[in-house]
C-alpha cells in the first residue's frame, strides 16, 4: 500500500498535514482548562459541584473530539482506498485498450481481405447480370410486341362493349326517369289527399272542442246558478230595513258541498248586517248542490248575490 501512496505524493502530503493540524488542536484545547484552585470553606460545596460539571463537560468534549478524529481518519482511509481503486481501474482500462487495439488491427486486416474477395465476387456477378439482362431485354421486346397486338384487340372489344353499355344505360335511364316522374306525381296526389284529410280532421276536432267547451261552460254556469239559488232561498232579510245591493260572494267548499269559508268581493256599499245575512244564508245552504259530473266541481265558487 505504501508504494501505491508514493505514486500520489500530493494526497499523502495532505493527509499527513491534516493529522498534524488535528493533533495541535487537541493539545491547544487541553491548555484551555485551568488548574483547580483552593477555595474557602464556605464555598467548598459550590466549587465541588462546578468542578464536577466541568469535568463532565470535559469528558463529553473529549469524547466528541475523539469521535470526530476517528471519523476523519475513517474518511481519509476511505479516500486512500478510493484512490487505490481508481488507479486499479485505470490500469485495467489501459490493458483493455491495448488488447482492443490489437484486436481492432486484426479485425481490419480480416475486413480488408473480405472486401477484396467481395469486390471480385461483385465484378463477376455484374458480368453475369449484364448477360442475363441482355437476354431478358430481347425476350421483353418479343413479349411487348405480342402484348401490343393483344392489347389492341382488347381495346377494340372494350370500345364495342362500352358503346353497347352506353345504349343500354341510356334506355334504362329514360325508363327510370319516367318511373320516377310517375312516382312523384302519385306521391304528390297522395300528399295532397293526406293534407286535405288532415285539415278536415283538424277542423272537426276544433269544432268538437268548441262544442264541448260550450257545453262544459253551460253546465258549470248551471252548477253555480243552482248553488246561488239555494243560497238565495236560505237568505232572510235583516230586521233593520236596508237597501238590497248586489254583492260578489266567494265560497270555498270541500268535497260533498261542505262550506269551508265565505268572503266578499265588491258589495256596492252593503252594510255589515247585510253581508252577515248573506254569510248565514251560505252556511244554511250546506251542503251545497253537487255537480252532475266530477269534472264540473270547483273548490272556489264566485257568484253575484242579488235577490229580487
Amino acid at each position: 500500500m505504501f508504494e501505491e501512496l508514493l505514486r500520489y505524493p500530493r494526497a499523502l502530503g495532505l493527509s499527513v498535514l491534516f493529522h498534524f493540524v488535528i493533533i495541535i488542536a487537541i493539545v491547544i484545547n487541553f491548555q484551555f482548562f485551568d488548574k483547580p484552585k483552593l477555595l474557602q470553606t464556605g464555598t467548598q460545596t459550590k466549587t465541588i459541584q462546578a468542578r464536577v460539571v466541568d469535568s463532565k463537560q470535559f469528558e463529553e468534549s473529549k469524547q466528541k473530539k475523539n469521535t470526530q478524529i476517528a471519523d476523519q481518519q475513517k474518511r481519509e482511509l476511505e479516500k486512500i482506498a478510493l484512490l487505490e481503486k481508481v488507479n486499479e481501474l485505470k490500469q485495467k482500462k489501459e490493458l483493455e485498450k491495448k488488447r482492443s487495439s490489437e484486436a481492432q488491427k486484426e479485425k481490419l486486416e480480416k475486413q480488408k481481405k473480405e472486401a477484396q474477395a467481395k469486390e471480385i465476387a461483385v465484378i463477376k456477378k455484374k458480368k453475369e447480370a449484364r448477360e442475363k439482362a441482355k437476354l431478358k431485354a430481347q425476350e421483353k421486346v418479343k413479349s411487348e410486341e405480342k402484348a401490343a397486338i393483344k392489347k389492341e384487340k382488347e381495346i377494340k372489344a372494350r370500345a364495342k362493349k362500352i358503346e353497347e353499355d352506353r345504349r343500354l344505360a341510356e334506355a334504362a335511364k329514360k325508363k327510370q326517369l319516367a318511373e320516377e316522374k310517375e312516382k312523384q306525381e302519385a306521391d304528390k296526389r297522395r300528399l295532397a289527399e293526406q293534407d286535405q284529410k288532415r285539415k278536415e280532421l283538424a277542423l272537426k276536432a276544433q269544432l268538437e272542442a268548441e262544442e264541448s267547451s260550450r257545453q262544459l261552460s253551460t253546465l258549470k254556469q248551471k252548477y253555480i246558478n243552482d248553488i246561488r239559488r239555494k243560497i238565495e232561498r236560505s237568505w232572510r232579510r235583516p230586521q233593520q230595513s236596508v237597501k238590497i245591493e248586489s254583492c260578489e260572494v266567494k265560497v270555498l267548499q270541500g268535497p260533498g258541498g261542505i262550506i269551508l269559508d265565505v268572503t266578499f268581493g265588491d258589495c256596492n256599499g252593503g252594510t255589515n248586517a247585510y253581508r252577515a245575512s248573506i254569510e248565514n244564508a251560505v252556511y244554511k245552504a250546506e251542503p251545497l248542490p253537487e255537480p252532475g259530473d266530477d269534472v264540473l266541481f270547483e273548490r272556489k265558487i264566485i257568484f253575484i248575490f242579488n235577490p229580487k
